[in-house]
């Protein structure tokens, strides 16, 4: 079976050429349709397994508001989204980026964080797993700044001290050394977080149609979501974007993301942070809600008949990152490769950082030259 997200490029002249993202996946929210709101909640962690506490959420959350009443963010749902979160940043974060680099993944070390944190029940035992969390970021996904006085004076220092900081830190200081990887000179914005109300006004016809879900936008803009959207600011992170290194920068962000994760676990609520969660009304009636989850924006559209799901669109942050015209295939296209294998690890370094919620496969074709 294919994999429901296809990645393909050319190589013509020593230059990757004709990225295209195809995305296959069907729109399932439809499978709500018709049921009640306690069973479409029920159903939309299953079907989508991968980011389930976010899914659940936010159906709980549009439904609340479409039926007429108001949504409160908890800090037990704060602590779900969380814990949610980290379990998807460690994943790509100790198994997915050391195989890109030829490295074992740490099998072992995630399933012992794994296990610390499927332990969290109450506001201890979060408080607790947070501590944990930090700890292993500062010992080891960023002790070369951590143990250092300073912040890099240029990229040569900020690769050695990632070269310092285990396996994440090799894989950041191989992708500088690699070159920058932004070759566009007015690269796709980044969509800073925004309450639901914003997208909720800027839907064409108030409403996330087939097409929309697709290909979404914001006011016929193309954006990026994800961690680098929203810890583009970070110092650390906006150096490495400054200098071009963009893949690098999404990794970094990942990093500093945990954190903010583990912050949220330790001190929820907190005021100086975007909340997780919000709810607008839409024109049509129904209601959006915005989720910030692990890979970027996720949205929920509903409309209600009584408590029984009247209609029911999912904008993924898949959609955003890998739509047509968007931030994968811009990224992905225009700079130099000396042959097919370079130009398909560098698509995959580009795809996992941007880290779609579907299996993906890359695929490059070179285009013989022609006769003089």
């Amino acid at each position: 079976m294919s994999a429901p997200l296809q990645l393909v490029a050319t190589l013509k002249a020593g230059r990757v050429v004709g990225v295209h993202a195809e995305n296959i996946r069907p729109l399932a929210a439809q499978v709500l349709v018709g049921k009640s709101v306690d069973e479409a909640a029920a159903l939309a962690p299953a079907i989508f397994s991968l980011c389930g506490v976010a899914q659940g959420v936010g159906v709980r959350a549009a439904s609340a508001v479409a039926g007429g009443g108001d949504f409160v963010m908890t800090a037990a749902i704060e602590r779900a989204l969380s814990l949610e979160a980290i379990k998807l940043h460690l994943w790509r974060l100790m198994l997915d980026w050391p195989v890109l680099f030829g490295r074992a993944p740490e099998r072992q070390r995630f399933a012992f964080v794994l296990k610390r944190i499927d332990q969290v029940t109450d506001e201890r035992s979060a408080y607790e797993a947070g501590g944990s969390v930090l700890d292993l970021v500062a010992r080891e996904l960023l002790a070369g700044f951590m143990n250092s006085l300073r912040e890099p004076r240029n990229l040569s220092e900020f690769a050695d001290a990632c070269r310092r900081s285990g396996s994440i830190g090799d894989a950041l200081a191989r992708l500088i050394e690699a070159g920058a990887s932004d070759p566009i000179a007015h690269p796709v914005p980044l969509l800073a977080p925004l309450p639901a109300s914003v997208f909720a006004d800027a839907l064409p016809g108030g409403w996330p149609d087939a097409d929309y879900c697709r290909a979404p936008h914001l006011s016929g803009d193309v954006y990026e979501t994800g961690p680098l959207a929203r810890h583009v600011n970070n110092p650390l992170v906006a150096r490495l974007v400054i200098h071009r290194h963009r893949i690098a920068a999404r990794l970094f962000a990942r990093v500093v993301e945990l954190s903010d994760c583990a912050s949220r676990l330790r001190h929820p609520l907190p005021g100086d942070m975007p909340a997780l969660v919000d709810v607008a009304p839409l024109p049509g009636g129904g209601a959006l809600a915005r989720i910030e989850t692990a890979r970027g924006v996720l949205l929920h559209a509903l409309r209600l008949d009584g408590d029984t799901v009247a209609d029911y669109a999912i904008v993924a942050p898949t959609e955003w990152n890998f739509r047509p015209g968007g931030v994968f295939e811009q990224e992905g296209a225009g700079w130099a490769a000396p042959d097919v294998a370079y130009a398909e690890w560098r698509l995959r370094a580009l795809a996992l950082a941007l880290d779609p919620c579907v299996q993906y496969a890359v695929s490059v074709t070179e285009e013989a030259a022609a006769d003089a």
